[in-house]
């Protein structure tokens, strides 16, 4: 029993410790920001090339499973 209660009083302090340290470094890290919240700003952007269509997809699979199926038969 006495096991238990020293194990659950490490636990805890080891939690007390890591949450405390946790909440010390964002409260410094947020009190030196000098930056707004949002930096980055985001634009639409448009496709490089054009989107392929479902169907051209599937001809073209089927155009591989010919030909993989034409060197499978040599």
């Amino acid at each position: 029993m006495r096991h238990l209660l020293v194990a659950a009083t490490m636990l805890i302090g080891a939690l007390v410790v890591t949450f405390g340290t946790a909440s010390v470094l964002q409260g410094v890290a947020t009190a030196r920001v000098n930056a707004p919240a949002e930096p980055f700003v985001v634009e639409a952007t448009r496709p490089a090339v054009k989107p392929v269509s479902t169907k051209d997809r599937v001809l073209q699979a089927r155009e591989r499973l010919r030909t993989e199926a034409q060197f499978a038969w040599q």
